[in-house]
């Protein structure tokens, strides 16, 4: 195997893995010494290898993904658009058509180092979902996507923002199996005697959260607003039957929805397990038989803005029982009601 000389700085040509806290799409993509010693690829071990290299810990800098999100939520809610937070159900990949040495290529974010959906891509598997599922009127998807005429100049009226990760991402190596090489490069027909060959590539894993957006081209237009409102329902469900990135015909970039954790959540979710350990009660049962108990360690909070957001949650929790309660619910409820006025 040649050991091939990274384009970095001559003290650092030692480094044989990559440094924690660095960039894992550069990495991957720049720094690949798995050359065999004739320069012809990298063989089955170097292609392994390379990617099991940046698989064997989560990639992103939490502190650089956390202030790119905050900043992407911020943005879609100044734009009145729409934030979803939706989860890998099973292995997702997009960008193998790019160029790399393991053959199959891999879409980095350039700032986060991660794994990401252009939102050109997400756009497109939108409209795709709109003509082709939902059967909308050529007239309804021109105006949300834009017309397929180049010589036309006019935009859509919503705007589709590349997917990121809310977290660092875990990834992994897979692999496809061809089984009619020469068929595919145009040599042969199909036959049972060619051989099959295994071809690793790098996915994300399942579970991996991701944040999507759209927002209104014109926030203050009632019609693009609208849309936008519309193009969301469509992203969330095109996501979660057809899905996003490469090989979604087998089954990979399916995504769900889930709802995020939030300080609000972290803090009742806590009372709840403090209770019920107090009391000896099963922790599911706490909001309906312990209102009172809840709503009291509510009042105590000093923090209005996590009161307000809390509240809601509670609301939230209680569903229908909110708004007929009775008993210990409706006395918690007075007190709730007394906070707010």
């Amino acid at each position: 195997m040649v050991k091939m000389v990274r384009p970095i700085y001559r003290t650092e040509t030692n480094i044989t893995r990559r440094p924690g806290e660095s960039n894992a799409g550069l990495w991957y993509d720049k720094f690949c010494d798995q050359w065999s010693d004739k320069w012809d690829g990298l063989g089955d071990k170097g292609k392994t290898s390379w990617i099991e290299g940046v698989t064997k810990k989560p990639v992103g800098d939490p502190r650089l993904i956390n202030e790119i999100v905050e900043r992407r939520l911020n943005l879609i809610a100044s734009s009145r658009g729409f934030a979803l937070h939706l989860k890998t159900e099973g292995p997702f990949v997009t960008g193998l058509g790019r160029n790399h040495p393991v053959e199959n290529g891999f879409a980095w974010h350039q700032t986060l180092g991660t794994p990401y959906l252009p939102g050109s891509s997400v756009k497109g598997v939108v409209r795709s979902w709109a003509k082709i599922w939902e059967e909308e009127n050529d007239e309804t998807i021109n105006r949300i996507f834009g017309p397929r005429d180049s010589n036309t100049s006019s935009v859509g009226s919503v705007i589709f923002l590349d997917a990121i990760p809310i977290s660092q991402v875990q990834l992994k190596a897979d692999v496809m199996t061809p089984h009619y090489g020469p068929y595919y490069q145009g040599d042969e027909p199909p036959a049972d005697w060619q051989s099959p060959v295994p071809v690793p590539f790098l996915v994300v894993e399942a579970g991996q959260d991701f944040l999507f957006g759209v927002m209104p081209r014109r926030p203050e237009d009632q019609r693009d607003g609208d849309d936008c409102k519309k193009a969301a329902e469509w992203l969330r469900v095109a996501l979660n039957k057809i899905g996003g990135g490469a090989k979604t015909a087998v089954g990979y970039g399916r995504f769900e929805a889930f709802v995020p954790r939030s300080p609000a959540m972290d803090w009742l979710d806590k009372e709840i397990d403090r209770l019920a350990r107090e009391q000896n009660k099963d922790p599911s049962k706490v909001l309906t038989e312990m209102p009172l108990k809840v709503a009291e360690s509510w009042n105590s909070i000093e923090d209005s803005e996590l009161k307000e957001k809390i509240l809601a949650d509670i609301k939230a929790r209680y569903g229908k029982l909110w708004d007929r309660p009775t008993g210990g619910l409706k006395k918690a409820k007075k007190i709730y009601e007394a906070q707010l006025h």
